[in-house]
């Protein structure tokens, strides 16, 4: 006979709406062999359950004698609540016994009136002399829905002896769903935002018995990740039953995805009781909060070049936390003398959500931000105007961000604005004119890349009055560092 092995782990009893469909425990029973439910097949009895301090707390459950010729208990179920699955694709039991073996259910005789059927799955039960939640996977054996019989054989193989088994919490697992969706219903590649789970949320392994037997493998968590796509920035899975849950097949390529769980797995990404030991993140995909939350250890992979960057971080951050020269907030917009200025403060931190400049120098140039004990704060819709904040990936055509030279600059159809940066807004009127960026009040520089200055030479002095360079238009002014007069205007480059 094959067997299954499977891990024995504890299953999570749900805390939310959707709990397990419960067709059999000792709880509501009287000690003894008298209506206990079960057929007389095995002589079933309810006794106390023997063993109390593991995953079956219950008083009560079922126990019988098993011996070679006799290893099955039957449960009637369809004389009293004729239940449905519902969409659920698995049952459950708890089980106790000496030996360890593959363990079998069979539903049948239908109470709807459909086509009689005899569905069987055996799972493995490992934990020989403990109490084991043993999951049986029907996504194999058909379509059906409201069974109305279980036949539980309690070994496949021989047994030896006699054998004392102890069943108890027999029911139905929740149907596994995604913002009120069965997830076998769900189109592959369209789920993005904020998703809710539901349901049993499982990884496993069993038998379909029905013919010659064939291994059935599910994960529920890989199988989500198919279902996902850009886009995706949080997993709802607080109040879903768990087993061997699965957090990195469950986001696929999304590593950015925060996941809301009732307990800490050892996964990235993991917030718990609102805390979060290891937040990893890259610009290269988006990222988005629902909910604040205070993380441990924050990681963030996006360059940081000698200059001039433009940020917007999810917590509050100084100059010292970035190891920053200067960190400057937007202030407004002016037109004066010809040019379009672009006001900034310096400041000694920023808050959550603020896009800012951040001025670096070749030694704290860096390709990840590292940060401890951060207070992440929720997402906003929008993260100021007109210089704007972003954590979402985008085309930065149209869109005015900082150059390599500290520059202001337009971004062609190709161009793209990274997550965890900032981009500029201007009307077509203040981009007709020189854009200067002017930090503490001190202006720092002309837009190489702003506009022409038609078939006009274009002269640039010094101080002295010496002519230094010339050029067609404002787009081919190369200058080293230092201060200039440009068409008759006073201009700093650094």
């Amino acid at each position: 006979m094959k067997k299954v092995f499977t891990l024995c782990v504890a299953i999570m009893a749900s805390a939310a709406t959707f709990a397990q469909t419960t067709l059999w425990n000792g709880e509501d029973k009287e000690l003894g062999k008298e209506a206990i439910g079960f057929w007389a097949d095995g002589d079933p009895e309810v006794v106390a359950n023997p063993e109390t301090d593991g995953i079956n707390t219950s008083e009560k459950c079922l126990k019988f004698v098993m011996t070679n010729d006799k290893k099955v208990v039957k449960l009637p179920f369809k004389d009293w609540t004729k239940p449905s699955l519902q969409g659920s694709t698995r049952v459950s039991l708890m089980i106790k016994k000496s030996q360890a073996e593959n363990i079998q259910i069979e539903l049948s005789d239908p109470t709807d009136g459909s086509e009689g059927y005899w569905k069987k799955v055996a799972s493995y039960y490992s934990e020989a002399g403990k109490w084991q939640k043993v999951i049986f996977d029907y996504t194999n054996n058909g379509s059906f829905d409201n069974p109305g019989i279980m036949t539980i054989t309690a070994q496949t193989g021989d047994v030896v002896g006699e054998q004392e088994v102890y069943i108890d919490n027999i029911q139905i697992e929740p149907a596994t769903k995604v913002n009120g969706q069965l997830l076998s219903e769900i189109e592959a590649n369209s789920l993005d935002g904020v998703i809710k789970l539901e349901g049993a949320w499982m990884k496993g392994e069993c038998q379909n018995a029905d013919g010659d037997w064939q291994k059935v493998e599910y994960n529920d968590f890989a199988t989500l990740a198919g279902k996902l796509k850009d886009g995706i920035t949080s997993i709802d899975m607080r109040g879903t039953t768990t087993k061997d849950v699965d957090v990195n097949a469950m986001r696929g390529g999304h590593s950015n995805v925060l996941v809301f769980a009732d307990e800490a797995y050892d996964a990235n990404n993991i917030v718990a009781n609102e805390k979060c030991a290891n937040l990893v993140l890259t610009n290269a995909q988006p990222f988005a909060t629902p909910e604040n939350f205070t993380a441990a250890s924050v990681s963030i992979t996006r360059p940081v070049f000698a200059g001039k960057n433009t940020m917007c971080l999810p917590f509050w951050v100084s100059k010292e936390d970035l190891g920053a020269n200067t960190i400057a907030t937007y202030v407004d917009n002016e037109e004066k003398d010809g040019n379009t200025i672009i006001n900034f403060d310096k400041k000694p931190y920023v808050d959550a959500n603020i896009p800012f400049i951040a001025q670096f120098d070749e030694a704290n140039a860096k390709e990840t931000l590292t940060f401890t004990d951060k207070g992440v704060v929720n997402t906003p819709a929008e993260m100021g105007n007109p210089f704007t904040g972003t954590y979402t990936p985008s085309s930065a055509a149209g869109k005015y961000g900082l150059n390599a030279k500290g520059f202001f600059q337009k971004g062609g159809d190709n161009a793209k604005i990274n997550a965890f940066s900032a981009y500029l807004t201007l009307t077509e009127a203040q981009a007709a004119k020189p854009i200067l960026l002017s930090i503490g009040g001190e202006t720092t520089g002309i837009n190489a890349a702003t506009i022409a200055n038609g078939n006009e030479t274009v002269k640039v002095y010094n101080l002295q009055g010496c002519l230094v360079a010339t050029a067609k238009s404002l787009n081919d002014l190369h200058l080293a560092n230092g201060v200039y007069i440009v068409n008759n205007k006073k201009v700093i480059v650094k």
